[in-house]
Parts: structure tokens; C-alpha cells; sequence
């Protein structure tokens, strides 16, 4: 058909629809329009026009992209301290355009570390990695300053650094937060793995996954009630997932393995690993992936 006459007929057509519009309002068709099937050019129907451009803007909005986490710094106002509690905190890609809650793993520093230990290790570059990568779910981690004198100058119970991790830290990440709390996971570095262990060996409801790395036991001065061997000689209930990691020329091996064969003539399943390495961060750096996969794939276990 000549351009011309085309033109006349869609013109004609809509001051035909305009003019009925004046007189009566036709009501919007609420179906959608049928696809096609002639191999005929479709009849200019300005509905199915709209229509066929707006499907894919609403497909867009709510697609997430992200394919790096975010890193925040923060503080808590303290329960067993009255002071301002730093902390670093990773949450995973997409977390603000998801509504979900995420297994959350709680990571001690070694001394004399702070709250930056951990990420100066390469946690977050190796969470990044493996949640992209599809290998581990998505994750939150959360990495507290041990403020003194309760990192070291506290045992356990009630005012110690413990009770500092369960009634203030805690209940502040997973108020603000969108953390799982029925998968939490422990992990501490030196005296802050042993702060893991006591911490997990007498709350096993609350740490179903726990790893030491090079845990200070052999310096370790704790009263019986929070001294993790002693925890383990008068108690039935641990942790499902323990891991235990020291280096081979590490001073804190022995107690470990000691700790590890404690463990294992009590009937209580743990793993234990020791890698080329001494009491350093290059030892924590090199094993720190499998530390964090085995929290990351058992937080929920």
C-alpha cells in the first residue's frame, strides 16, 4: 500500500478514536493484548505499544548487580564496659536490595590486634570472592574491637569480655541488622581464639560452629569454669563443628593438639589442622580461607 494512503488511514483512525472519546470515554482493555501469530504487520494499537515498552523497565528495577560486598564501621554502646565498642562489619552483595536474613559469623582479633585484624588478613576479599563465585552462601561478618581490660584481664561469666560478646554485641548486630539467628558461627585469633572456645563451649545453643586459630591456651589463666579443658570435663553439650588450627612451628601447637585429643577421649567430634607456619599473620593469611569456609558452610548446621 502507498505511504500516502497508509498515513491518510492511521490519521483518519484516530481522529475517528478522538472523536469518540468526546462523546463517550472507552474503557481501557484490562487483558493483555494477544501476541501476534500473521507474519502480517500487527495493527497500531497504542495500548499494545505501551505495553510492549514498559515489560522490560519493570523486569530491570529489581535486578541487583552488586558483585563486591560493602564494609561498614560502627560502635555499640558497651554492657560490661560503659564506653563506645568499635566494630568493622561485612555485609554480602545485594544486601539492601534483599529481604532476608543472613548466617552471621563473629570474628575475634588476636592481641595486640584490634577490629581491622581480620580484614587485614583478606577476609572480605575471600568472602567476595567465594559468595560470587556461588561457593558459599551470601554472609555477614562481624568484626569486634575486644576492648581491655576485658580481652585480657577477664575469663568468662558475668562482666567479662563473654558477656560483653552475648548481651551487648550481640543483640545490637541482630536488632539492626538483618542476621540469622538460628546460624551463628565464633572464630578468634590467639587470645581471642581462646575467648572462642570458652565463649562456644559453654553457649552451644547459641555457636553451633566454632574455630580456634592458635589459640593462647598455654598462657592461659582462667578459673575452672571457664577454662575450655575444664569445660570439657563437665559438660555434655559442644559445639557441632569445632575446628582447631595452629601452625607446625607455632608455640601455641601443643596445647592445641592437647586440646584436640581432650576433645576426642571425650566422645566430642572436632577437626584439627596444622599447617607450615609459626605464631604470625602469614600462618592466619594462609589458612584464613579455610577457617572462614568451614564457619561459612556450617553457621546453620
Amino acid at each position: 500500500m502507498p505511504k500516502h494512503r497508509t498515513g491518510y488511514l492511521l490519521t483518519a483512525a484516530v481522529l475517528v478514536a478522538l472523536s469518540a472519546g468526546c462523546a463517550q470515554r472507552t474503557p481501557i482493555p484490562t487483558a493483555e493484548p494477544p501476541i501476534p501469530t500473521s507474519t502480517s504487520a500487527p495493527t497500531a494499537d497504542p495500548t499494545q505499544i505501551i505495553a510492549t515498552q514498559k515489560a522490560p523497565t519493570e523486569i530491570v528495577i529489581d535486578r541487583c548487580v552488586e558483585t563486591v560486598g560493602s564494609v561498614q564501621a560502627g560502635a555499640y554502646r558497651g554492657i560490661a564496659v560503659a564506653q563506645d565498642i568499635p566494630y568493622t562489619l561485612y555485609l554480602p552483595p545485594c544486601y539492601n536490595a534483599q529481604d532476608q536474613n543472613y548466617p552471621t559469623l563473629y570474628l575475634l582479633h588476636g592481641y595486640p590486634y584490634d577490629e581491622a585484624h581480620w580484614q587485614e588478613l583478606g577476609a572480605v576479599e575471600i568472602a567476595d570472592e567465594q559468595i560470587q563465585s556461588g561457593e558459599w552462601p551470601p554472609i555477614i561478618m562481624v568484626m569486634p574491637l575486644q576492648p581491655e581490660p576485658l580481652f585480657r584481664g577477664s575469663d568468662g561469666g558475668p562482666g567479662s569480655y563473654e558477656s560483653e560478646l552475648l548481651d551487648g554485641l550481640m543483640p545490637f548486630i541482630e536488632k539492626n541488622y538483618r542476621s540469622d539467628r538460628s546460624a551463628r558461627a565464633l572464630a578468634g585469633i590467639s587470645r581471642g581464639g581462646v575467648w572462642a572456645l570458652e565463649i562456644a563451649f559453654r553457649n552451644p545453643d547459641r555457636f553451633g560452629t566454632v574455630a580456634a586459630l592458635s589459640p593462647a591456651l598455654a598462657v592461659n589463666s582462667a578459673r575452672p569454669p571457664y577454662d575450655p579443658f575444664e569445660i570439657i570435663s563437665n559438660s555434655d553439650r559442644f559445639p557441632r563443628n569445632i575446628l582447631l588450627l595452629a601452625g607446625d612451628e607455632d608455640w601455641a601447637a601443643v596445647e592445641t593438639k592437647k586440646l584436640s585429643q581432650t576433645l576426642s577421649e571425650a566422645g566430642v567430634e572436632n577437626r584439627l589442622q596444622i599447617s607450615a607456619g609459626n605464631h604470625s599473620d602469614e600462618t592466619w593469611a594462609a589458612v584464613l580461607a579455610d577457617v572462614l569456609r568451614f564457619l561459612a558452610l556450617r553457621a546453620g548446621s
